[in-house]
């Protein structure tokens, strides 16, 4: 069977942290890891949350551009903490618009190490 984007390479980026140099490294995993594939055979979805939720927030977000970019160019998905989201105070509109859920991010986590996703931590 050939190999597919969904039998191919599926990889969570579990993202805690608000360091620049930590969501620029791994913005660049990413870019590096499709460039290195393909985005015919890869799947990435990045879990944020706790000082990491920074990321996918609208307001201080020092990367929006790039998250649009890999979303439009890879479709890369990308979870937000709905427990983070609570304890920040924030609602649905205050993230960015590329965002595809908000749900407890370690359910999450746990949820595609149990389907078989490759588990990065940054």
């Amino acid at each position: 069977m050939p190999m597919t984007r969904d039998s191919g390479h599926r990889v969570v980026f579990h993202l805690n942290s608000a360091e620049e140099q930590i969501q620029k490294g791994l913005l660049n995993n990413i870019t590096n890891l499709y460039e290195a594939l393909g985005p015919d055979f890869l799947r990435v979805e990045v879990v944020a949350h706790g000082p990491g939720l920074s990321l996918l927030a609208k307001k201080g977000s020092r990367f929006a551009g790039e998250v649009a970019r890999l979303k439009q160019q890879y479709g890369v998905e990308l979870t937000a903490c709905s427990n983070t989201m609570k304890a920040q105070g924030l609602t649905r509109e205050d993230l960015l618009e590329q965002v595809d859920r908000t749900v407890p991010a370690i359910v999450r986590l746990m949820e595609l190490q149990e389907e078989g996703w490759s588990y990065i931590k940054p």
